[in-house]
């Protein structure tokens, strides 16, 4: 498995401060926004080659699944091998498509994903 860069950072916000993060990612960090679904109600960053995105609470402010570091990846295979050599519990996203996805929690509960076969500015 070769880790090749971060493919995008995922974080939940407050609704109520949609318009501030727009602001402050776009204007005050220059950073240009990118369409996303409407009805997901996302926000979404081009970092120069990084991809930040914003997805609203549902409720209480608390870490969901939502909230991860998604890495591109060679090797994806591999890395499933890892993981269960080391006894790790890990997540296969539709497995017979070209592209995978893998996702497993840390330690400290974050959730990781694994992506082989995208490009930094696809999610």
């Amino acid at each position: 498995m070769n880790i090749t860069s971060v493919h995008h950072i995922h974080f939940q916000f407050p609704a109520r401060c949609k318009e501030e993060l727009r602001f402050f990612y776009g204007t005050v960090l220059g950073a240009q926004e990118l369409s996303a679904p409407e009805k997901r109600q996302l926000l979404r960053f081009e970092m120069g080659e990084q991809l930040l995105c914003f997805t609203p609470e549902a409720g209480t402010s608390s870490r969901g699944a939502a909230q991860h570091v998604a890495f591109n990846i060679q090797g994806i295979e591999s890395l499933k091998q890892r993981l269960q050599d080391f006894g790790l519990d890990f997540i296969e996203s539709h497995p017979a498509r070209q592209e995978k996805h893998v996702y497993v929690k840390d330690p400290a509960g974050n959730q990781l994903e694994f992506l082989e076969g995208h490009f930094a500015s696809q999610h």
